[in-house]
């Protein structure tokens, strides 16, 4: 072998090695040695290489050089280029233009320059002009001449591509991009349809149109979508360094979309991105990145938040910020002044800091709290205040929503005025500004001073209310200390009651009985005593009082606050669920929101509980529309985990899904990390329910992470959650991954953790067995499928461990101890179990049905194990085969009809018949088949027709050989 025959073998070598500097080093390394040698096709070749392996690197902009030395070969000598290395040169002129552009320091006159050589070199090839008009639309776009780009862009859509264009995920992604980039997000999206629905892909597709679809579908509010696509992409991208500018886009996205705790994890994920040389263009999405992220932190108030940064350390948002800015724009500021023009920085600054804000797009993964809503100015404001007061009043009579912030309205308006309100205003005022949640003692004060300055406008019922609200507020301090001041408040309500039926005072007597007899409820079931016979009375009694108020809102509101309390006095379930109902439908007919919300809370859970599932749902449903951004996160996430439990077990995943966001959402706002761990637990579910594996694999991760945080009795959720991973890292082609899940859930199990599902550690030994086999470990894969048939066994289940104990005969033929003798007699003898136990009469009958099925499995594997026998003539395989199918058939017609098994024994006879020249008994059995086959057995029926189809082609065919040629001539 020559030195040059040696360099062209090493060349080869280094191909096969996966992209990366490691083999760039390879290629730089080589080249001296192939210019030391001087032969200049293989020195051609090295370039070529170079040149492509510098194109799926970090900074693509160093193929510049060696493809400027590969374009001077060409001019200088051709004949040293053969027509695949030609073509290769051609193929990369298109990446010169784009990195030429994207290079800041090459003047503009070069990327022009090289655009007329791309047009004039391909046109006197002979190659389309597509992907020539493609780089100028960006040349164009880059330099903010829109009229340009847009009629470059028509030419992209008119003018065919030919094999010297882009593959057709790169050309749908291109077209999606133009329009996104031209402000059409709509047209952007459908373009990109075939790669986001998977119809297309390459070595970087479906990866960069995932990235690039984000911000479009947040804008156009398609937020499941959004969330699927950053799921999926950057799971897809990560850890891939030629994709960094797509993780940038993910990173941004994530910063603009409220969900900034999952850039804080991307940022450290791919911290390597600061020392590492990246071309300038992908520098600057990064840096657009880091300074949004830091960015919406720093709009929280959370500019001292941790972030990795550069120099290898965590900077806090605030600097970070200050540094990735200062970095953009000088990096801006390059492109400008190479461009003539502000465009760059421009739009750079414009992806930092949007315009228009982006919507939250829940991801169900981890999440900051988010910020305190700031309220609206109340319209009040610009009122007289006369007319504030008298919105303020009827919002008391129609008991508004917003009756406090009516209040409020009024006092600021007459603060600012320096008005004197009467006495019952200034009480309501004062009421309005108590906060017993807050300031507890100072809510007091205040409703001391209010039921004082209510007793001096003469009205007694208002000031009762403030005297019980003051004491009722305590509650939580002190429960006993209620009770004693209870009777006399009891007695001051009857007696108010009693002195003025027919007036205003009478409803507010009422009422407060009411809340009296509420305040003893909650402060007896608070020092752990149930409620006994004369407190159940009182309250019927207070009910009927309030009943009989109608229409008066205020009454209405009471009662239904009342009929809340009502299932306390309930011990059975049934009872409990009747009295939930009915305080739902007073809170709906009476129109009162949050009522309506908290009783669909409560009411919808015992639904759900009880198994009516379609009635909870359609009660949380009612609950939801009700919810505003400011009521109490625990009940809003519990409403929407009922929603999702409802929805999954009714089969409706898509539903689940939108239910599981916001329920993990809700509970990560409430601080309950366990139950966002459920709520991610069940929207992985609701995922692989789906299929959507990549996501699902996302979502089920995070939710490893917080159900330890759940009481024990929810820890069999890990044992789900581990073996959905298993599943669906196997269909994301992890299985190494998946393996690792479903043997920490078996270590889980042996550890004596179960799962309400008696067959559920049989099943994920299955799964284990599978995963072994996939990754090359048939011994561990056997012993696997032993631990699956023993515990399908221990359940009583032989059918069930038939599956395994097959699946574990033909791992053991894969390993070096294989022994097919003692295979099949195994094989031989679980058909003999099988078929005793479906003869035997003593078993139910589901299960002898059940192993009528494995039976005929059990005996066309056997038929397919002994075919790895070498002693068999062709006679006698045809003979054993027509035996065992005709077993099989007769085991699949001896009741309700078994058509996979009786499909494949069909199959494996009309083969044997096949064999024996005997096309008669192959139509005979086709037609006994065929015959027992419904309309939704379509497949198969074409199948079998197809087979016996080709068998009588075969047939015909040995028949007149010459038949062909006979017609020829």
């Amino acid at each position: 072998m020559t030195d040059t025959d040696a360099l062209r073998k090493r060349l080869n070598e280094i191909r096969w090695q996966l992209r990366g500097e490691a083999r760039l080093a390879a290629l730089e390394e080589h080249l001296v040695a192939v210019e030391a040698d001087g032969d200049r096709p293989l020195l051609n070749s090295v370039l070529a290489a170079l040149v492509d392996c510098y194109e799926y690197s970090a900074d693509s902009t160093r193929l510049l050089v060696p493809y400027a030395r590969l374009l001077h070969e060409l001019d200088t000598a051709p004949e040293h280029f053969d027509a695949a290395l030609l073509r290769s040169v051609y193929w990369q002129f298109k990446w010169i233009v784009y990195k030429l552009r994207d290079h800041p320091d090459v003047p503009l006159a070069s990327v022009e320059d090289a655009l007329v050589q791309f047009r004039t070199r391909y046109a006197e090839a002979g190659h389309s002009l597509h992907p020539y008009y493609e780089a100028e639309h960006w040349v164009a776009y880059h330099l903010g001449d829109d009229e340009r780009a847009a009629r470059a862009a028509e030419l992209v859509r008119t003018t065919e591509p030919d094999d010297m264009s882009d593959c057709e995920a790169c050309r749908v992604n291109d077209i999606g991009d133009m329009a996104a980039c031209a402000g059409d997000d709509e047209a952007a999206v459908a373009a990109w349809a075939p790669l986001l629905e998977g119809d297309l892909h390459c070595a970087h597709e479906p990866h960069n149109t995932l990235a690039d679809s984000l911000l479009p579908l947040a804008r156009l509010g398609r937020l499941d979508a959004a969330r699927a696509n950053h799921h999926h992409g950057y799971r897809i991208s990560r850890d891939k360094d030629d994709m960094l500018g797509y993780i940038a886009r993910h990173l941004r996205f994530c910063a603009l979309t409220g969900n900034e705790a999952r850039g804080i994890e991307i940022l450290a994920a791919d911290r390597r991105a600061y020392g590492m040389a990246l071309e300038p263009s992908v520098r600057l999405q990064w840096l657009e990145g880091v300074q949004a992220l830091a960015g919406a932190l720093r709009a929280r108030g959370m500019g001292g938040t941790l972030l990795a940064g550069p120099e290898d350390r965590d900077w806090t948002a605030d600097d970070l910020h200050a540094w990735a800015d200062a970095e953009r724009r000088a990096l801006c500021a390059r492109y400008d002044r190479r461009n003539g023009s502000t465009v760059h920085s421009d739009r750079s600054q414009a992806r930092v800091e949007p315009a228009e804000p982006y919507p939250y797009v829940p991801l169900g993964l981890k999440a900051l709290p988010q910020a305190a809503p700031v309220p609206a100015p109340d319209k009040a404001e610009d009122l007289p205040l006369e007319d504030a007061l008298v919105r303020a009043r009827a919002g008391v009579e129609d008991v508004a929503e917003d009756r406090v912030q009516r209040w409020l309205a009024v006092a600021r308006i007459a603060e600012t005025q320096g008005a004197h309100l009467d006495p019952a205003d200034e009480a309501e005022v004062l009421l309005a500004k108590a906060d017993p949640d807050g300031a507890l003692e100072a809510a007091q004060d205040l409703a001391a001073l209010a039921a004082n300055l209510f007793a001096e406008a003469g009205q007694p019922g208002r000031a009762l209310l403030c005297r019980i609200a003051k004491a009722a507020w305590a509650l939580q301090v002190e429960p006993a200390a209620f009770r004693e001041a209870a009777p006399a408040l009891l007695a001051e309500a009857d007696a108010l009651a009693e002195s003025a039926p027919d007036s205003p005072v009478h409803v507010d007597a009422v009422r407060a009985r009411a809340q009296i007899l509420m305040a003893q409820l909650q402060a007896g079931l608070m020092l752990g005593e149930r409620p006994g016979p004369d407190l159940a009375a009182a309250f019927a009694a207070a009910d009927a009082d309030l009943a009989a108020l109608a229409p008066n809102r205020r009454a209405l509101l009471v009662r239904t606050q009342l009929a809340r309390m009502l299932p306390e006095f309930e011990t059975g379930f049934e009872g409990r669920v009747e009295a939930l109902r009915n305080a739902f439908d007073l809170a709906c007919a009476g129109g009162f929101r949050f009522e309506t919300f908290i009783g669909a809370f409560q009411y919808g859970a015992m639904l759900n509980q009880a198994g009516r599932l379609a009635e909870a749902l359609a009660v949380a449903e009612t609950g939801l529309a009700a919810v505003k951004h400011d009521d109490p996160p625990f009940p809003v996430a519990a409403l929407n985990l009922t929603a999702t439990e409802c929805s999954i077990n009714l089969g409706d995943a898509r539903t689940a899904e939108h239910y599981a966001v916001q329920a993990a959402h809700w509970y990560d706002r409430a601080g309950e990390t366990g139950c966002a761990g459920v709520a991610r637990h069940l929207l992985g579910k609701a995922l692989a329910m789906q299929e959507r594996s990549a996501e699902a694999v996302v979502i089920l991760e995070a939710a490893l992470e917080d159900l330890p945080a759940m009481h024990e009795d929810e820890h069999w959720r890990l044992l789900d959650a581990r073996s959905l991973l298993a599943e669906h890292s196997q269909r994301a082609f992890d299985a190494p991954a998946g393996l690792t899940h479903i043997l920490e859930a078996l270590r889980l199990m042996d550890g004596g953790l179960a799962h309400p599902n008696p067959a559920f550690y049989a099943q994920s030994a299955h799964l284990a067995g599978e995963l072994l086999e996939r990754t090359g470990e048939a011994k561990s894969a056997v012993d696997a499928y032993g631990r699956s048939a023993a515990a399908w066994r221990e359940l009583g289940s032989l059918s069930a461990a038939a599956n395994p104990v097959r699946a574990a005969l033909w791992a053991r033929l894969r390993t070096d101890d294989a022994d097919l003798g003692a295979a099949l007699d195994e094989m031989l003898a679980l058909a003999r179990e099988l078929e005793a136990d479906w003869r035997d009469e003593g078993h139910h009958e589901r299960y002898r049905e059940s192993c009528r099925d494995e039976y005929a499995k059990t005996l066309l594997q056997e038929a397919r194990m002994r075919g790895n026998e070498r002693e068999e003539t062709e006679d006698e395989w045809a003979a054993r085969l027509l035996e065992v199918g005709a077993a099989v058939l007769d085991v699949a017609e001896d009741g309700e009809f078994l058509v996979d098994a009786a499909v494949q024994a069909a199959h494996t006879m009309i083969a044997a018949h096949e064999a024996n020249g005997d096309f008669a008994g192959a139509q005979a059995v086709a037609d006994r088949v065929l015959h027992r086959l419904g309309a939704e057995h379509e497949g198969q029926a074409n199948s079998l027709n197809g087979h016996l189809a080709n068998v009588k082609e075969r047939f015909e065919e040995a028949e007149d050989p010459e038949g062909d040629e006979a017609v020829e001539a």
